[in-house]
């Protein structure tokens, strides 16, 4: 006995199974009930609801109706193999022996033309892509499969060319996919029937396999009776294949099948046909708009016909079978209150047009544009907390998040929702399912990167992300610590890229052997020894730390005897050894990865297995069993964490949609989803659709549908529709859009749907403005600090205790910038950022600041020291090599001559220093100005720098120029010497009168002291251009204007944050500081 129930509510379905269960229970105990489910997910709900309802749900199986059915052709067939002969994953491998042979035959041409490049992994890909339709036809085309051994092609390019959307095909391309998919499957039966004994293919053929099944039942023995089930359940399958069904009609000869099924409406719908659709054929017989509208309104509700083409021919299928079917009357959740249920109420009606009652207070379906995921789960995260708050009893188990793509949300998910602990009222439990294994466990994740690092640069931060992995650093006995030591060392010892030293066109003193050649030198040479046998020892890793680089040296010794294995094709028992072996070799096994490592080699067996079954004996490149485990691997996710009392994050599966109070779905994106799939040209399916196959776009649309007809209360909704670099609007899914249209068209007195737009920030002021809700309080307090306080630059009213010595190079720091000096010196503050990433390749030219290092370095330096030091700087990885070594060396030698002979005096002279120590009055408060001038020759002074001459540079010696003028010095030439390219050039003043010296001196110090309470602060940059241009100006206002113009153009960060955070700066004062600083400086210059 086969019976149908179906009900436009899940928990309906639920409720009669559990009354068949305790009214008829199974008499006997031992024996198990089985549950056909097309999830997990529905698995683990079911089971929950019968234990709330009974007490306790055990001996019950919950499996897929592939794996069930194939099970219970083993009853009948104990000769079938555990896993089918004709398995996609061991097709695989029989395909990528047999394609080859098949090349040179006309009728695989097209075959032979993308395989013209000998290449392994596009062997690979193809037969997968090939296994993949196979395995499709086994399932949803068995009869053609049939056709095909029987050598009667025409059947299926007759079958397809009946079909109507066949017309626009090329018919010659489908003849000769035809052809040559037939001949291929044909040497594939011949090769498999090699491998087995007739028995056993004669049965596990899928193809013949259904028919022999229905004669083996209607042929049953008293003990084969036996071994059939006594019931069989069918819950939350929204779709399933022709040949399933006819086989569990079959089965419902000798047993009883129940199955339920969501019909999300009481009217007859089988027949109705998408807006599209009818459009289409409006078009082709020439209708007017009139009567396309009364056709379009013929077909019922839009939502239901445009979305729900899959449970349609499930029910057409279900109705074709003749089965009994009943259906269950649900409607208590329907109350016509809110939106949401007026639009459930409208489909389960099929109703073409509706009369909706929208309430700015209805909040039943939500839809929000945002501007990037992370705004996305912020803006998901407050919405739920005003849930809870309006709703007490909703609690977070009401809720599930359902993403397409949930792996590319977890980061933000975890971000935002683990921001609150426990105690806290904005905390939401969360938990996180269906997340790919090798996202979420960094071992998967580090062994499929080990499996891919053939073709790799072997850059510094890939390795060190190696050693980021706790089982990798504990293996190698490194602790977090120690691998900030290693970024270190890895970083000043010139280890950039590559793996060998030795390469064909010349020596890479980046890489990683010539970086750990030094670390092991280090360990007892340090780099004053000079070079022994081509290598530089490295100062760091000297005496003590010997320990540490060895367990380095281990680990890039493994990696480096894995990557020279991996360069050469192996056989499969030969990878299966190394395989394990580098488990072994990377991998620290403790208590917490057991389970993880164990299921890793368990996954290596299993390849192994599946490649040995098919005896390919040819040897496999490393690119292809890495494409392979990162395939099995991607393919498993968690799912343990579903339904345990939290909200619920998770993928957007068919019949994941089980009865919340509160559903929400992110990323409904334009163009994400429906998820597009790719179109394989080859798929004759696509050309001769027939109810029951599998889409997956209109997979897509039935669970948007499944999605709104679970939700109880709220369906929330949200997308990326907003730009990040210019906040243009950017559109949904078509099918939040067709929602968007339904709802407009058919809301009284024509209202409109509004869609909630959120700022781009979560502490942007918007957010607690204009009626919107926030709960993120600190931000608040933030946006309110910010209303109160006035001006950044506002006077400190206490008193502050200024020094009475000041340092001559803090007063220097001071004029040179004195917003960056008040930031850091006075409020802590640095906004200076360090790029941390090592560079990913060898030197081809020198950055400004290694230029600047290297021209400092030579300029003390003769000839002979030249030639060590260059010759050490490349060992040490710090140069270019090859041609470009000469050009850098010559370069860096040309432009330091001149500069280098302007100072040839100096540089081999002892000097001696200028010590300062100067007593001055300024009003503020009596000081004394102390410090040291280096540099002093006998009379002179002598400064330099190997680069341009920069304004500090200028502001250095306009301040030790005073403090000559101001005192006794004995000094007669101050003079600063830089390079303008090749040229050696040097700044002098002009002599000042000792008095004029002191006053600015003392002007200077005022202004610092009075900083302490108050910045005083002027422009500091491109003095010598702002000085000639404001001179010319004969009005103070253009004057002003000019300094402030100047002074907003700066690219200093300091200066930036205090002009963005001030309401009215003077700059008045502000230009008449700039001239009372640095009006005499620049005029003086000689």
């Amino acid at each position: 006995m086969f019976t149908v129930y179906y009900s436009n509510q899940l928990a309906s379905q639920k409720d009669l199974l559990i009354k068949i269960l305790e009214q008829d229970p199974n008499p006997n105990p031992f024996e198990k009930e089985t549950i056909l489910v097309q999830s997990i997910g529905m698995a683990q709900w079911l089971q929950m609801q019968i234990a709330e309802s009974e007490g306790v749900a055990g001996n019950i199986d919950f499996p897929y109706p592939t794996s069930f059915l194939w099970q219970q052709y083993r009853l009948l067939f104990p000769e079938l193999p555990k896993e089918n002969i004709f398995a996609r994953s061991t097709m695989v491998w029989r395909l990528m022996r047999l394609i080859p042979r098949c090349l040179t035959q006309p009728e695989f041409a097209p075959l032979a033309t993308y395989l013209k490049n000998p290449d392994q992994l596009k062997l690979y890909q193809l037969a997968s892509k090939i296994a993949d339709l196979f395995d499709q036809y086994l399932v949803y085309r068995p009869h053609w499969l049939i056709h095909w051994e029987k050598g009667e092609q025409h059947a299926i390019l007759n079958e397809i060319s009946r079909n109507i959307s066949f017309k626009n095909k090329d018919f010659e391309d489908i003849a000769q996919s035809n052809l040559w998919q037939s001949m291929l499957w044909n040497l594939l039966i011949e090769d498999i029937k090699q491998d087995s004994d007739a028995i056993t293919f004669n049965t596990s053929h899928r193809a013949y396999l259904q028919q022999r099944y229905f004669e083996k039942l209607d042929n049953l023995t008293p003990q084969e009776i036996e071994k059939l089930p006594k019931r069989i359940f069918v819950f939350g399958i929204s779709s399933m294949p022709i040949q399933q069904l006819a086989v569990l009609n079959k089965l419902s000869e000798h047993c009883r099948v129940y199955l339920f099924f969501t019909n999300p409406s009481e009217s007859f719908w089988e027949d109705a046909r998408e807006d599209k659709v009818v459009e289409k054929l409006a078009l082709n017989q020439s209708l007017t708009e009139e009567d396309l509208s009364i056709l379009l309104e013929g077909q019922g509700n839009p939502l239901l016909v445009n979305w729900g083409k899959q449970g349609k021919e499930f029910l057409n299928l279900i109705s074709e079978a003749e089965l009994d079917t009943y259906y269950i009357p649900d409607m208590s959740n329907l109350d016509n209150g809110s939106l949401l249920a007026q639009i459930k109420q409208a489909i389960f009606n099929f109703e073409h047009h509706s009369e909706f009652q929208l309430s700015k207070k209805d909040n039943s379906v939500q839809i929000h544009s945002c501007h990037s995921q992370m705004r996305e789960v912020e803006v998901l995260h407050n919405n739920l907390l005003q849930l809870f708050e309006q709703n007490p009893a909703l609690s977070p188990k009401d809720i599930i998040v359902m993403s397409a793509d949930i792996d590319s949300y977890a980061p933000y998910i975890n971000a935002v929702f683990s921001r609150y602990t426990y105690g806290d009222k904005r905390y939401i439990p969360f938990t996180l399912s269906d997340q790919k294994i090798n996202f979420i466990d960094p071992i998967v994740s580090s062994f499929l990167t080990l499996l891919s690092l053939k073709d790799r640069k072997f850059s510094a931060e890939e390795i060190l992300d190696l050693l980021d992995i706790h089982a990798i650093r504990e293996k190698y006995q490194l602790n977090e610590e120690q691998l900030f030591t290693v970024r270190e060392w890895i970083r000043h010892s010139g280890i950039r890229a590559g793996l060998n030293k030795q390469n064909p066109e010349w020596k890479n003193y980046n890489s990683w052997e010539n970086g750990l050649n030094r670390l092991l030198l280090g360990t007892s040479l340090k780099e004053e020894s000079n070079s022994w046998q081509d290598t530089l020892g490295f100062d760091e890793s000297y005496g003590l730390n010997a320990e540490l680089t060895g367990n380095i040296a281990h680990f890039i010794d493994n990696l480096t005897a894995w990557i020279s294995f991996i360069q050469q094709p192996q056989l499969i028992e030969n990878w299966q050894q190394q395989l394990i072996e580098l488990t072994n070799n990377f991998y620290q096994e403790n208590d917490e990865n057991t389970l993880t490592l164990f299921n890793l080699k368990q996954a290596i067996d299993n390849v192994v297995d599946a490649v040995q079954q098919t005896n390919f004996a040819e040897k496999i490149t490393i690119d292809v069993l890495a494409q392979l485990f990162d395939q099995q691997l991607s393919e498993q996710r968690s799912n343990l964490n579903f339904l345990v009392g939290k909200v619920n994050f998770c993928t957007l599966l068919p019949m994941r949609a089980i009865p919340f109070k509160v559903v929400c779905l992110l990323g409904m994106n334009e163009g994400e989803y429906p998820r597009q799939q790719p179109v394989n040209s080859f798929d004759l399916m696509q050309y001769a659709p027939q109810k029951g196959d599998r889409a997956r776009r209109d997979d897509d649309r039935y669970l948007f549908l499944e999605a709104l007809l679970s939700a109880q209360q709220t369906l929330y909704i949200s997308y990326v529709g907003q730009s990040l670099t210019s906040s243009a609007e950017k559109l949904p899914s078509i099918l939040v859009s067709q929602l968007i249209g339904y709802i407009d068209e058919n809301s009284v007195g024509k209202q409109t749907f509004t869609i909630q737009k959120h700022a781009m920030t979560v502490f942007s002021p918007k957010n607690f403005s204009n009626g919107n809700i926030s709960y993120d309080k600190e931000w608040l307090e933030t946006k309110n600090k910010q209303q109160e306080v006035g001006e950044f630059l506002t006077p400190l009213t206490t008193e502050i205790n200024r020094p009475t010595d000041i340092e001559l190079s803090d007063l220097i720091s001071y004029l040179q910038d004195p917003v960056a000096h008040f930031f850091k010196t006075h409020l802590g503050v640095r906004f200076e950022s360090y790029d941390q990433q090592i560079a990913e390749s060898e030197h081809f030219d020198l950055d400004n600041l290694e230029r600047y290092n290297f021209l400092d370095t030579l300029l003390g330096l003769n000839a002979e020291e030249t030639e060590v030091f260059i010759e050490n700087e490349t060992l040490k990885g710090n140069l270019p090599v090859n041609a470009f070594a000469t050009i850098t060396k010559n370069n860096l030698l040309e432009n330091i001559q001149s500069l280098k002979t302007a100072l040839s005096d100096y540089l081999s002279e002892e000097k001696s220093i200028y010590e300062v120590d100067l007593k001055l009055n300024p009003q503020t408060q009596a000081v004394n100005l102390i410090g040291n001038i280096a540099n002093r020759f006998g009379d002179e002074i002598i400064l330099w720098r190997v680069g341009r001459l920069r304004d500090k540079d200028i502001i250095l010696t306009w301040i030790y120029h005073l403090i000559l003028c101001a005192t006794d010095s004995g000094v007669s030439h101050l003079k600063f010497y830089y390079r303008q390219q090749s040229e050696a050039k040097y700044l002098e003043f002009q002599p000042i009168e000792k008095q004029q010296a002191k006053a600015l001196l003392v002007r200077y110090i005022d202004d610092y002291l009075t900083s302490f309470n108050q910045l005083k602060w002027a422009l500091n940059d491109n003095l010598d251009d702002y000085f000639k241009q404001v001179n010319e100006m004969e009005d103070e206002t253009s004057r002003v204007m000019f300094c402030q113009s100047n002074i907003e153009q700066l690219e200093n960060i300091y200066v930036q944050r205090v002009i963005g955070q001030s309401k009215q700066l003077d700059w008045v004062e502000i230009y008449q500081r700039t001239q009372d600083w640095f009006g005499l400086m620049i005029s003086s210059v000689k």
